[in-house]
């Protein structure tokens, strides 16, 4: 499947065939700067949408790179699991409550 990779800077989005380390050194076409490897679920706004970019910048910066995040659900017995995806949200107030919410589940790098 392939992944998409994300420069911030200049909002571009390029779809590219997964290739193991490219995502460390891929600079961008536009401005030359490292781009992003985000997985192929994620939609990229219009490059005119600022602020949704500035949400998707603090949701990266934040370690939360659109992999799959999940609802917590507790049993009767105190058994913890972990089910339902969470959607991501699109504005920076909803960003910052998703990310306290979900912090443990952030990728760590």
């Amino acid at each position: 499947m392939g992944h998409k990779k994300v420069c911030l800077e200049c909002r571009v989005s390029l779809n590219r065939p997964f290739d193991k380390g490219s995502e460390l050194n891929y600079p961008c076409p536009e401005c030359g700067k490292k781009m992003t490897l985000l997985p192929h679920r994620f939609r990229p706004p219009k490059k005119s949408e600022e602020k949704q970019w500035e949400t998707i910048r603090f949701l990266i910066e934040k370690g939360f790179y659109f992999q799959h995040i999940y609802e917590k659900v507790e049993t009767k017995n105190g058994v913890t699991s972990y089910k339902n995806y969470v959607a991501y949200p699109d504005n920076i107030r909803d960003a910052k409550e998703f990310v306290e919410k979900f912090k443990e589940q952030a990728r760590k790098n």
